[in-house]
Formats: structure tokens, sequence, C-alpha cells
């Protein structure tokens, strides 16, 4: 199995609406020596150009389809000329996770000196057959660890990553579970607007663990979505808050019934400080 990272134009193909609403993703492999492209088994970053140029997409390879292409894929091509124009075989892509941090940020690749100043990631590039510390697997193992240590991100229900420039919200889709459809745009503006660290306890996540944490946190609805029956759009500043993974879980359950708030969780946090039985582990 290898690793991959390819690029996907933001103005040429509508991956963000592709992921959420179909089963699988078909994608070129032009590769002129069969054992030199996609490879059953491999996993594929995605990185999205500007102007959001960020790896927002892993997925593995399920299968090969030929010069096969699903007419229902079609209308996500913004420039219908290049899937029209492309003559070679496909790839059938299957999802894995999608994500959301300034850490897969072509300007964190370069800052962090895993990128050199020139290189746009628009050339696809894999590890395979690459020695251990070649800058391909040093870059490739570092946005694999970053999906996987990130992942529980995404086990809440209004884990809010919500989608669609002017965030539409509401539609649900079901797998495994109920999941409703997510924007990054609105978890990076509700970020932008309140920071990184959470807004009940104050836990920076970076200032606790160190710089690889940077940026990690929960970013939660102050309404619950399941009683949201009509679209709507999500505001921001008025909607979203971040919250550390502990928090978020204590505003999903209920106090005599009454759903958890977040000032009535500060208080509660509040008083547990002053507890002489809280349990510490700064020793």
């Amino acid at each position: 199995m290898a690793n991959w990272l390819i690029s996907v134009k933001y103005e040429e193909f509508d991956l963000e609406s592709a992921y959420e609403e179909l089963p699988v993703i078909y994608w070129s492999n032009h590769a002129e020596n069969q054992n030199a492209g996609f490879q059953l088994g491999d996993h594929v970053y995605i990185y999205v150009t500007q102007p959001v140029s960020k790896v927002m997409y892993q997925f593995k390879v399920l299968d090969q389809s030929g010069n096969n292409y699903p007419i229902e894929q079609r209308k996500y091509w913004k420039m219908k000329e290049e899937i029209d124009s492309y003559t070679g075989n496909f790839s059938v892509f299957q999802k894995v996770c999608k994500l959301d941090k300034t850490s897969l940020t072509r300007d964190y690749f370069i800052q962090s000196g895993l990128l050199p100043k020139t290189d746009t990631l628009q050339a696809r590039r894999t590890d395979r057959n690459k020695a251990l510390n070649h800058p391909i697997k040093l870059l490739l193992d570092f946005i694999a660890d970053q999906f996987q240590t990130d992942r529980i991100e995404y086990d809440y229900p209004d884990e809010a990553g919500l989608e669609n420039e002017t965030f539409p919200e509401g539609a649900k889709q079901t797998v495994l579970v109920n999941k409703y459809e997510r924007n990054p745009e609105a978890r990076a503006k509700c970020i932008e607007i309140y920071g990184t660290r959470c807004c009940v306890c104050g836990l920076s996540f970076e200032y606790m663990y160190g710089s690889f944490a940077k940026d990690f946190i929960h970013v939660h609805h102050l309404k619950s979505l399941h009683t949201i029956g009509e679209q709507y759009e999500v505001d921001p500043k008025e909607d979203l808050r971040p919250v550390c993974p502990n928090c978020h879980a204590m505003l999903h359950k209920t106090e005599n019934g009454l759903p958890m708030t977040i000032e009535r969780l500060k208080l509660l946090y509040s008083v547990s400080l002053r507890n002489p039985l809280r349990q510490t582990f700064e020793e």
C-alpha cells in the first residue's frame, strides 16, 4: 500500500458537494505504466487549490473502472470541458475522512520545512518506493498522522464543519448513523472569531500539549440540530462555539431533563474548581 497526495482545482470541480452526495468518487488514473498509478488499497489525500489551499480529504482506492465515468458525477464539474477532454482510465475512491485544519495548509507545510516555497502542490506524488527520509515520504507521513489523530473530531453529530458559502444547514444523510452536512468554512469562521480555546473551561490544546496540538478543537452548535426541520443558514458568530472534547460531551448531556447550555456548564466548571475532591494531574 502507498500514500498519495494529489490536487483538485477549486474552480474546476466541486469536490465538497461530490464528497457529501456520492457514495464513491471516480478519479483519473492516467499513468502510462499500470504499476505506476493508483493501486487497490492505496490511500489518497487531496489538496484543494486556492482559495482553500489545504489538504482536506482522505480516500482509499477501492477499484479500477477502466475508462467508464458515471454520468451522475459529471454535474460536479464546474468546467465540464476538462472531464470531456479526458480519455484515460479512472480509479474508484472510497471516502475515508474529511478534515479542516490549519496544520494541513500549504503555508503550514512551508513554515514547518515540509515543503519548498516554490512547490504549489499541483503535481501528483506518492511515497511508493521512497526512502524513509525522502521529503515526499516525510510530508505524506505528516499528513497521514494529522488525519489519523484528528478523526475523533467527527464523532459528534453537531461537530460543526457545515457546507457551502452561505452555510445552509439541515439536510440529513444516513451513513451508519445520521450525520448533518458540514461546511469547513463555517467552522473556520467560528474559530477565526472565537479562537481555539474552549469557551467553557478555557483549555488551549496547543498551550497544554505543545505545537503538535495546535488548532485542535471541536466546534459546537448552540442549537440542537435534531430539532431543525427546515434548512437554515448557520451564523458562525451566533450559532457556533469552540469547545474541547470533554466539555463538548457534557454539552450533549441533560440536567434534570433539560438541555445543557454553555452558560450552565461554565458555572458547573467554576464550582468544581473549588471542590477539594477534584482530581488534578499536575504532578
